[in-house]
């Protein structure tokens, strides 16, 4: 195998481990120029074995195809959800109001944040029961409600926040890539996106194996949550990356 092939194998292989890379990044773990890996990266586009995006490349791979059901989700990466669930316990303060989304990590929460005096605003009907279990203050939006992932959408869910003020917005992901936040679908997005514009702080929830994956719908910018909760599983490249865009928790610790 030629040089220029093997470096070929070795860019394909690199993708596909981490999703996404950048060609700088690229160029510094193989020592070669970013001029050389632009060329690579376009030849191996051409041969429909990645995705050139700018600044670098994405696994073909990593393109989420379908929607989970919220009883999928909820068996998939239990140990991280769980870990993501123990630091927002320990991030989130006493007697505040916090939108709780839809997300099942959010829903593994949910029994972490149940003694905190907490007024909860949620979308979400699997969150609400939880809740309601417990005898918390609750705030359900209401609206249309999408079986799939149980959960209330459209224009009567948002409208639900028009006079609220937020603490904190908890809200999750499909997957994330550089500075895009996405989701399959787009009212998900824009419930997410309302719960925010009326939220002090925001806060975006995602386990490892949520980066650098990518969904049909950029809902927001990365660099506008104000952190990012991850799970110990995060690998340095990863938390370099994303670092740029926001401040990352994980080991219940901000990244430095």
């Amino acid at each position: 195998m030629g040089i220029k092939n093997k470096r070929l194998t070795e860019i394909r292989k690199l993708i596909e481990q981490h999703g996404y890379l950048s060609t700088v990044k690229i160029a510094e773990i193989l020592n070669v120029s970013p001029m050389t890996i632009r060329r690579d990266l376009k030849e191996l586009e051409q041969k429909n074995e990645i995705i050139k995006i700018y600044g670098g490349a994405q696994s073909k791979k990593k393109i989420i195809q379908n929607e989970f059901t919220t009883d999928e989700k909820m068996k998939r990466n239990v140990t991280e959800k769980k870990e993501i669930a123990s630091t927002l316990r320990n991030f989130i303060p006493d007697n505040v109001t916090v939108f709780l989304g839809a997300g099942t990590t959010l829903l593994f929460a949910a029994p972490f944040l149940i003694n905190k005096n907490i007024t909860f605003i949620t979308n979400s009907l699997p969150a609400f029961l939880e809740l309601k279990k417990n005898n918390c203050h609750i705030i359900l939006t209401g609206g249309e409600l999408h079986q799939n992932t149980s959960e209330f959408l459209g224009t009567l869910a948002e409208r639900a926040f028009e006079d609220l003020n937020i603490d904190y917005a908890l809200c999750s992901t499909n997957g994330i890539t550089k500075n895009n936040v996405t989701t399959s679908n787009a009212d998900e997005g824009s419930i997410q996106n309302v719960a925010i514009n009326h939220s002090k702080k925001r806060i975006i929830v995602a386990d490892h194996t949520k980066f650098n994956q990518s969904d049909i719908i950029t809902f927001k910018k990365l660099n506008e949550f104000d952190f990012l909760i991850t799970d110990s599983g995060i690998n340095n490249i990863d938390l370099e990356c994303y670092s740029k865009y926001t401040k990352i928790i994980y080991k219940g610790t901000v990244a430095k």
